[in-house]
């Protein structure tokens, strides 16, 4: 089979048996410079291909995270945590990697290796003993999904070091699997950025405890992507680490543990004391117990956000 209908009938399979939304292969040799062991072939000694696939967050769990914002409802953050950020994307995505996986090798005959996905899979923070969410330039994951995405032309980087899709802007949850196969390959979106921190700083503004400075009043980052240079904030993980896990509880949902960090500009110390004093709830599924932030997320004006949930009452707006 040539390569460009071996491709199509990857992409179809994504679409049609997982249920993907968005589909883009990159060659390995894309991501080679990145970090030394977050390498395609580092993983992988015969990778030469990147497949990336995403699907949307649902509508109507990430509109479960503003009644929890903008109304208060402190139990709606179960809806989101559950079926908008974590437990259901993440397995379901988790399943659709290993099909797919097992389609390549069974039907053509391919090495592949599936990656880990979401913000808490495969995640091993330094300062944590605890496989928690530290913010996406910490440990991470063992390849950078976000940057995979970029190079497969399914995303550009946002300022808030998500990748943003035109579709669906940051609210998507990305999955990757590497093989051997040669595959045709996409180009990385070299069109006008989807996200311009000149014109827009919302991601900045919503972001409770500064951890996204906006453009000319912090730091930013170059990232380097398949030939391309992209400037984002310089995302300051641990203090994004607070809101995202209600390490204070002004963050926290109905998981109160009291302030387990002072301060803006939490150290890697402050950080880990706080996880070696985090408690754990044994709750149902039902009713999933994570504290979550979300705010430059669900908030990005990206992919059509004013007409799915500002002009529909989804959200008042509110910051």
């Amino acid at each position: 089979m040539d390569k460009l209908q071996l491709t199509k009938n990857i992409k179809n399979y994504l679409y049609s048996e997982c249920g993907m939304d968005l589909v883009g292969i990159c060659p390995a040799e894309a991501l080679s410079d990145e970090p030394e062991g977050r390498r395609p072939t580092d993983l992988l000694s015969c990778a030469r291909s990147v497949i990336v696939f995403g699907r949307r967050l649902l509508n109507g769990a990430v509109q479960a995270q503003f009644r929890r914002l903008e109304d208060g409802v402190a139990s709606a953050e179960s809806i989101y945590s559950t079926y908008g950020l974590e437990l259901v994307p993440n397995w379901t995505m988790a399943a659709s990697t290993f099909y797919l996986a097992d389609y390549l090798e069974n039907t053509f005959g391919a090495v592949t290796q599936p990656l880990g996905c979401g913000p808490e899979m495969g995640t091993m923070p330094k300062n944590t003993p605890l496989p928690m969410f530290a913010g996406p330039n910490k440990d991470g994951l063992l390849l950078n999904t976000t940057r995979a995405a970029i190079a497969a032309g399914i995303a550009q980087p946002g300022w808030n070091n998500f990748p943003v899709t035109k579709q669906y802007g940051p609210r998507v949850q990305f999955g990757c699997l590497l093989t051997d196969l040669e595959l045709e390959y996409d180009e990385p979106d070299r069109g006008p950025r989807l996200c311009d921190p000149d014109k827009c700083r919302i991601c900045s503004d919503v972001c409770p405890m500064h951890a996204l400075p906006a453009k000319g009043e912090g730091e930013s980052s170059v990232w380097r992507v398949a030939g391309e240079e992209y400037e984002v904030s310089k995302h300051k993980v641990n203090a994004c680490t607070v809101a995202a896990l209600g390490l204070r509880d002004e963050f926290a949902g109905i998981r109160k543990r009291g302030d387990l960090v002072e301060g803006d500009d939490p150290s890697d110390e402050d950080i880990a004391d706080a996880m070696r004093r985090f408690k754990i709830s044994n709750c149902n599924l039902d009713h999933y117990p994570k504290s979550c932030c979300s705010r430059c997320q669900i908030y990005c004006p990206i992919g059509n956000w004013q007409e799915t949930f500002g002009d529909t009452g989804l959200s008042k707006g509110g910051k």
